[in-house]
């Protein structure tokens, strides 16, 4: 009589425990939903355009190590971000693929061309500035077809000597996004340097760390993460 006493308690338990997750489950889902229009509005992608960015990136996880990413000269700016203050930098670009074939199998190599677009103009929202500039590189890759199975492409902004936003973008050889990241102080300080490769490093720590993470760490169901 105990045994089956205890065995009704222990379903109890367990149902309740089950039933309290589903509730959870469906309030997180929930509230990402009622968040995401605020999302949006601050510069988010559309859910849709997450849910390709979010199998680009699965692709990625699974293929990374035996894949070839060609990784272009990096865009900087130390001054305002426009179009007289920036450069592509090839010496960048070499520290960046130094740092990242230090810790992976993945063939990384320097590309001795850098994209075809527009330089960006001044921006005061990273996010909305972040999903913009990634479309402009998507359909420059879709009509250049640059080579390899990866396209690494990233931006270092700063002033006076020091960053004030880096932003990383990967694209698969279709030109879908497959990884973006945009990083300010409030991710490395006001005290990262302009000058030689502190920058750098810091790009492939984080973009190297990422791969490891949760698809929805990066691109967050409805932008809400």
């Amino acid at each position: 009589m105990k045994t089956k006493s205890r065995l009704f308690v222990g379903c109890l338990l367990l149902t309740v425990c089950l039933l309290g997750g589903v509730w959870l489950t469906s309030a997180r889902a929930g509230t990402e939903i009622l968040f995401y229009p605020f999302a949006r509005m601050f510069g988010g992608a559309s859910e849709s355009e997450l849910v390709r960015c979010r199998e680009a990136f699965q692709q990625m996880q699974t293929n990374f190590a035996k894949s070839r990413m060609v990784v272009m000269p990096v865009l900087f700016a130390d001054a305002d971000t426009d179009a007289k203050n920036c450069q592509w930098r090839g010496d960048l670009a070499v520290a960046v693929t130094r740092e990242m074939s230090a810790q992976s199998t993945a063939k990384i190599e320097v590309s001795a061309v850098e994209p075809k677009v527009v330089m960006p103009k001044p921006f005061h929202n990273q996010l909305r500035y972040t999903t913009k500039r990634s479309a402009v590189y998507g359909a420059w890759g879709k009509a250049a077809h640059p080579p390899g199975d990866y396209v690494f492409v990233t931006e270092i902004f700063g002033g006076d000597g020091i960053v004030y936003a880096i932003q990383i973008y990967v694209f698969d050889s279709s030109g879908q996004l497959a990884y973006s990241r945009q990083l300010n102080s409030h991710q490395f300080g006001n005290h990262l340097s302009l000058t030689g490769d502190a920058a750098a490093k810091r790009i492939a720590k984080t973009f190297l760390n990422n791969l490891k993470e949760d698809v929805k760490r990066i691109f967050p169901p409805y932008g809400v993460g």
